[in-house]
């Protein structure tokens, strides 16, 4: 069973580029603990506030030994 985690930021909109930075640094941190980074999603209409992270695992297993590896 695959699993995806959704991660729901609330960000400060005048900081957008600060959570840019963030999601580019996690970017790369995220496949070497063996998660699969679908992306991170910005403000783009609508609320300017809320940003969303999207990471895959190959089950619940794989989600766990990740978790443990951060």
């Amino acid at each position: 069973m695959k699993i995806t985690c959704v991660i729901r930021y609330q960000i400060d909109p005048f900081q957008r580029d600060a959570f840019k930075k963030h999601a580019e640094n996690w970017g790369r941190i995220i496949p070497r603990c063996g998660g699969h980074l679908i992306g991170y999603f910005l403000p783009h209409e609508g609320t300017n506030d809320v940003a969303w992270g999207l990471i895959a695992f190959e089950s619940l297993a794989a989600y766990e030994a990740y978790s443990a590896r951060l």
